[in-house]
């Protein structure tokens, strides 16, 4: 985009999708489950808290967070139309 070179792993600290199943990402996973007879469909989020220390010390935290969180407000924003 801008010519700059940043980690494979820039802007992927959520998932992308959050679809049945186990869905994955650098710091965060959400794991999905459909729900079975009269029970309620259950998810549960995890964190990578040895990722996250290393997502803090990286220098580029601040902007990698940033996008993170952009994506998810545009996923969330195309989801409701």
């Amino acid at each position: 985009m801008n010519g700059k070179s940043h980690k494979d792993c820039f802007g992927k600290m959520f998932p992308q999708r959050i679809e049945t199943g186990l869905n994955q990402a650098k710091v965060f996973s959400v794991e999905k489950k459909l729900p079975g007879g009269l029970i309620h469909r259950k998810e549960a989020v995890r964190t990578d808290v040895e990722q996250w220390d290393d997502c803090r010390r990286c220098p580029e935290f601040d902007s990698c967070y940033k996008l993170s969180m952009a994506k998810i407000a545009l996923q969330t924003s195309l989801s409701h139309q």
